[in-house]
């Protein structure tokens, strides 16, 4: 859910904003980040963080990855659950159970009182309503970066001073996480409820793991555990301000959630480990889901295409594209795209190339984005120049 979702009925924006905003950077539309200082704060975090933690990604089973990915979560205190001071070495490599029914209902009551969480569908429905902060920080990407997800005059009085003042408050932190955005303040917070639900036995071991997996892909945007708290903190702060916070209670935020962090950063039994968990894959693609951004919002019509490995695996240019009648009763565009390098029996051979959506391979190379409207029996060459040309094309009969 994208914040025009969230507050396209939103009436009144947070009472105080910043009134200083920072000079745009150069290429960007509608980008005034405000200057709370919370930036320049953050920043210094990251240094000390990098500073704290040296040690790259050391590979670690699953379960493990799940349970570090809840590693603020398990900080806290969840009735039922025992917390770190009562559990041995490996408290943040270990998925919780807990150890009675009185706890189990202590935690189940919890749930339900809290976040008004009783089962799968209910932890579902918590996770992707209230929990989504990084949906927002897309929205807020594609007006800054020129690809504006919705027009904003669909928003109308309170909804459109609340969307600006929240897009100009994240404006601050997109130097630093870039198109990272909130995403580690998502899966922390999702994954921390998951963990509960498992260990209370709302969610089966085979639902854990089913709802695990997405938050486990998304991981994979971060080069490591420093980047992923770095997100984090920014993705708190947002939500602290989205919620209201003025600045002297988001600069307490700020300090706690450091502080938070540093632990983890800190403890060679947790973050320090440098333990991460790669999910297998169909292929060793060059850019995991995570990483895409939407260049298509306003795209109409079928939007399959074809793409070969030289592109998605190897993550060279496209150097020529077609676009040929498209397969009937399929949800195809009629798009292929070539590096240009491929020979004909690397080509020939299925398992080199696969469908993709045409959004997947404007992210591989958005060079292709001015010809994807070109009719039927169009191709592309690129020239020596880095620019496509267009070229004589006859479609297959076949």
């Amino acid at each position: 859910m994208g914040l025009f979702d969230r507050f396209k009925k939103q009436e009144n924006a947070p009472e105080s904003k910043p009134e200083v905003p920072a000079v745009p950077e150069s290429g960007l539309i509608d980008f005034h980040p405000y200057d709370t200082g919370l930036a320049e704060s953050v920043r210094a975090l990251e240094r000390d963080l990098r500073k704290l933690n040296t040690n790259g990604r050391r590979p670690c089973g699953r379960d493990e990855f799940i349970a570090l990915l809840a590693g603020v979560a398990a900080l806290r205190k969840t009735p039922g659950i025992p917390g770190p001071n009562e559990s041995g070495p490996n408290y943040f490599i270990t998925l919780p159970k807990c150890a009675s029914h009185v706890e189990k209902m202590a935690c189940q009551v919890h749930l339900k009182e809290i976040f008004g969480i009783t089962d799968k569908a209910s932890m579902l429905e918590f996770c992707n309503q209230e929990l989504r902060c990084h949906n927002n920080y897309l929205d807020f990407e594609g007006f800054w970066e020129g690809r504006p997800p919705f027009d904003l005059s669909r928003l109308n009085g309170g909804g459109l001073e609340f969307f600006q003042t929240a897009r100009d408050f994240s404006a601050q932190f997109y130097p630093i996480v870039g198109h990272k955005g909130y995403l580690a303040w998502d899966i922390s917070e999702c994954v921390g409820h998951l963990r509960s639900g498992y260990a209370c036995g709302l969610l089966t071991r085979e639902e854990l793991d089913e709802m695990a997996e997405h938050w486990i892909v998304q991981a994979q945007i971060f080069e490591n555990w420093t980047d992923f708290a770095v997100s984090l903190v920014c993705g708190q702060l947002y939500w602290n301000f989205r919620g209201g916070s003025k600045l002297p209670e988001l600069n307490q935020g700020l300090d706690l959630w450091s502080k938070l962090v540093r632990r983890l950063l800190d403890d060679g039994a947790a973050w320090a480990s440098g333990l991460w968990y790669v999910p297998p894959r169909k292929k060793e693609y060059k850019l995991w889901a995570p990483e895409f951004k939407l260049y298509l919002p306003d795209w109409e019509g079928p939007s399959g295409c074809f793409a070969t490995d030289h592109i998605t695996v190897l993550g060279k240019k496209v150097g020529w594209c077609y676009r040929e009648t498209p397969s009937e009763g399929r949800p195809d565009s009629g798009w292929r795209f070539f590096s240009g390098e491929e020979s004909d029996e690397y080509v020939n051979d299925i398992n080199h190339t696969d469908v993709y959506d045409l959004n997947t391979i404007c992210n591989y190379d958005p060079d292709i984005l001015p010809l994807l409207t070109a009719p039927v029996g169009t191709a592309y060459a690129r020239g020596a120049d880095g620019k496509f040309h267009a070229e004589q094309y006859t479609p297959s009969e076949d």
